[in-house]
Formats: C-alpha cells, structure tokens, sequence
C-alpha cells in the first residue's frame, strides 16, 4: 500500500496543498518550485500530469484519481507526494466536492497516514484535543500532534460527541448519521493524527491509554502542554513574534496607566549617595533572603515603601520609537522584554507607618501611590487572600499586586506574549526581592491569584489588567528559614545565608 492509498474501503481521499504553497512553474528550466514558509521544494522535470495536479492542489482538495490518468505519472506523483507531505492537506470526503474532514500539517516533520482502529479494542478522544470554531469549522488540535484536524460538516462533528469515553469503535461509527465506511475513515483519519487513541491490547478490564500510562505526560494539564507549545516555536504553524495582529483596529495602551483623580501620596525618593553608603554587597542581599512565614518585628514605613518602589520600579526615562513617533517605551530598574512594561503594581496596606490602610496604585512615572477606592473589609479580604496564597501564618502587613494591562504585549506580539508577560513579571518579583533585602525587609512570594476578587477591588477588568502575581512585604519574626520538619543536607557552601545576615544585620544597624 502506498502513502496515497486509504486505510477504508468507503469515503473519497481528497488532496490539496496548504493555502500557504504557492506553485511555481517554470517550462522553459523544466522545474516547478513549490514556495512555503519553511522554504523552497523544486519538482525537477515533472511530467505534464504531475504539474496539473500541483496546480488543482493548489486551488483546493481533488482526487488523484481525477487529477492523472496516466499510471507512470500517477506513480511519479504518489512519489513526490510522499516527498512532500508536510505541505499536503489530507481530506476525506463523503463525496468529491464535499471534505468531511481534513488533516494540516504544521511543521516541516509532520507525516500524516491514516491509522485504522483495531475493531476490539476501545477508543477515545485524547485527554490532549482541544476544539474550537474558527473560520466556519471547528478545528481540532493538540500539543501531541504535528498537526491540525478541520471538521468541515456536522457528521465528523457528531463523531467526536460519541468520544468523551471509552467505546468500541463499532460503538461510535453506529452513533455518525452516515455511512459506516465513511464513518470508519474519519476515526482513520483522527487517529493518524493523534486526535483519538486506542487503548492497549489485552489488560485489565479497564481500558488503559499510552497518554494516561507515560510518565511524561501523567502531570501535564492538557492547558499547559499547550500553553508551552503554542508560546515556544517547533509545533505549530500560527503566526508568531512582532506580528503586530491587531493591525491598526487597536493602539498600543500608553507607557504608563493614566492618571487618576483619586487621592495621591507623594512617596519618598532615596538619594544616589544616601544608597550607594547604606548598600550591602549585592551577594548579601541575594543569599540573604530566605523564606519568611510569619512577620513581626513592626510595621514596615512609608519611606521603605517609597524607596523599594523607587529603586525598583519607578520610570527613569520615556523612549519614542524611531520608526514610530506614537510608539512610546519607557526604561526602569527591572528588565522586560520589547520594553514593553505592560505591568502594573498595587498595594494592599494593613500596617504601615505614614501610610493609612487601603488599597493603592503605584505611578511609577509621578513616583506616587493613588488611593483606590476600596472599604475596609476589601483591605481585608485582600490580605487574607494574600496570607493564604503565600502560606503564610500571620496577616502580611503590606501585599504587592503585580497586574498586567495585556494589549502592551498583545497588540505587537503573537505567541509568545502571556509567556513573555509571565517572564517581565518573574523579573520584576526578583527586583523587588533584593531591593527589599538590602533595607531590611522580609518577603514572601504569592503562590497565586484570584484574579475575580483583585480585579472586583482594584477596579480592572480582568479581561484587559489582570493579576499575574506578587508578593507579601513585612519584616522578618524569627529565624525560621524553611517549612518546620524538614532536615537539612548542606551542599555548596550551606553558610553563606547566615554570613550575608550578619552582613545585612550590620548594614541596617549602622
């Protein structure tokens, strides 16, 4: 059986080439050159036959059998065809003009052939497959396979409704209002596509599937395998880096949120000098800091808050885009990709001298906190949050929200931008961290974050500004320095923690 011949005895095999090909001819050199996004494939001295095919392939799916006639040139296609197989969209037809199904190749690796069900053994859909409707079908994908199922009708639609569980392949084709020969080509189709899987021969009563049994992929969440592989390159075919998708439909938000007409407080500002002579080296406040479960000791200040903001976070400079007047970056402490600094810092205060209790925006570009209106049992409610999301065992007397207004990154990028968001957010936590260790301050980082509950009481929609992450800020009680219970083996110089506190114990002494 050659690659061109289908698994099932019924239905219409359908060819055609991705809508990206374009086909090239060129009698007078004797080629046809194939263009796509992963370069040029050059077809030397095709015979008539084959160069007619390329062409109705390039203009939607056909049957081969209609295409060529000739059997030397039918063999000499069925060849290239092989050879060219990841620019090859392979279809399935209740008849020739109407595709049920269709298989898209999304990398230069993909090889597609059907896979016909072994009929006593159950099938599935993939715990993987996830299903959307784009472009008037429903398109099927999955981080495990190289490539993209379009259903094009409602049968092949239907099917996949009988595939939530285990059934015996007769079981499913019986539920398709089709057909069974047609019926049991689409399972052929969705199984060489990695859509729907076959549980292993023999076994337990229960039918066990190789996605559920390897232990690469038992912790995965179907959501983050394809979270990773959409925002990474390698497994997909969907547009990706500064691809600006938006077109001109959307501006880029401004460099920093507009201000409002809230109450301000003017934050402290450090001195260059003031700093440089108070500062520890850099490797105490990094091997300082450790975890913190409870904080005690007083409250934190207003000036502390001013300055670990100043430090890192606060605009130092606005940038204009060469090439685009309107396009405005800014530079600060901390790094983020594009310099795009689509993040956004609020304060939940409990306890804090010089500063009342609420909830506060930080404008990095004024160097202020604006009061945002929130009562004193949404203070609350945010700090309770924010000790159960930490683990801590006392209130923090101050949490750090790190919001996102996600169109600075989306509006340019595609693919990669919540990624990259995450990323700058990682970074900004960091700086935050040892900016905090050199005065003195323990932190303690959000292990997560309801995203309705801040979004309700700092006012965002969570659709557009979103929590993405953050930190409680206190001052240490104690010396614990990990969950209570665990042994230690020490390895790589185990006492430098203890010698960068004694360095930064006698840095705030001073």
């Amino acid at each position: 059986m050659t690659d061109t011949e289908d698994t099932s005895p019924d239905g219409f095999p359908l060819w055609s080439l991705r809508e990206d090909v374009h086909v090239e001819s060129d009698p007078a050199a004797g080629v046809v050159i194939l263009h796509s996004r992963w370069g040029d494939e050059v077809v030397r001295r095709p015979g008539h036959g084959v160069v007619e095919a390329l062409r109705r392939m390039s203009l939607g799916p056909v049957s081969l059998e209609n295409a060529v006639s000739d059997t030397a040139e039918r063999a000499a296609l069925d060849r290239l065809l092989a050879r060219l197989r990841h620019l090859v969209i392979r279809s399935l037809g209740l008849d020739q003009e109407r595709p049920l199904i269709s298989v898209v190749p999304l990398t230069p690796q993909a090889a597609f052939r059907p896979v016909a069900p072994v009929p006593s053994r159950p099938i599935r859909l993939s715990r993987f497959a996830v299903l959307r409707a784009e472009d008037g079908a429903y398109h099927l994908e999955s981080p495990l396979s190289l490539h993209r199922v379009v259903l094009h009708r409602a049968e092949a639609v239907w099917l996949l409704g009988t595939l939530n569980r285990a059934v015996t392949p007769a079981s499913a084709v019986a539920a398709m209002p089709c057909r069974a020969g047609p019926a049991l080509s689409v399972l052929a189709y969705l199984m060489g596509a990695g859509m729907v899987v076959q549980a292993r021969p023999g076994g337990p009563t229960r039918p066990v599937f190789d996605e559920d049994a390897d232990p690469a992929l038992a912790t995965w969440p179907a959501q983050d395998l394809m979270f990773h592989t959409r925002s990474t390159l390698g497994r997909h075919d969907h547009d990706f880096g500064a691809t600006y998708p938006m077109g001109e439909r959307w501006t880029v938000e401004p460099v920093t949120k507009p201000a409002t007409e809230a109450e301000s407080v003017p934050l402290y500002r450090p001195r260059w000098e003031q700093v440089m002579a108070a500062d520890p080296p850099l490797t105490a406040a990094v091997e300082g800091r450790r975890p913190t479960r409870r904080f005690g000791g007083g409250p934190v200040t207003a000036e502390e808050i001013g300055e670990v903001l100043y430090r890192a976070a606060r605009v130092r400079s606005l940038l204009a885009s060469p090439g685009d007047p309107g396009e405005v970056t800014s530079d600060r402490p901390y790094p983020s990709f594009a310099a795009a600094y689509e993040l956004e810092l609020y304060l939940a205060v409990g306890e804090c001298l010089g500063l009342r209790s609420g909830v506060y925006h930080y404008d990095p570009l004024g160097h202020r906190l604006d009061r945002v209106p929130a009562g004193h049992a949404e203070v609350q409610e945010l700090l309770e949050r924010g000790r159960m999301s930490a683990d801590l065992t006392t209130p923090p007397p101050v949490l750090v929200f790190v919001t996102a207004r996600f169109r600075r990154m989306t509006w340019k990028y595609s693919g990669p931008g919540y990624a990259l968001i995450l990323k700058n957010t990682g970074a900004l936590l960091q700086t935050l961290y040892l900016v905090g260790a050199t005065l003195g301050l323990a932190t303690c980082p959000m292990g997560t974050a309801d995203i309705e509950t801040t979004a309700r009481v700092l006012g965002t929609d969570w659709r557009t500004e979103s929590c993405v992450g953050g930190l409680a800020l206190g001052r240490r009680s104690g010396s614990a320095s990990g969950p209570p219970g665990r042994r230690r083996r020490p390895v790589n110089d185990p006492g430098w923690p203890d010698l960068a506190m004694d360095v930064l114990r006698r840095h705030h002494a001073g």
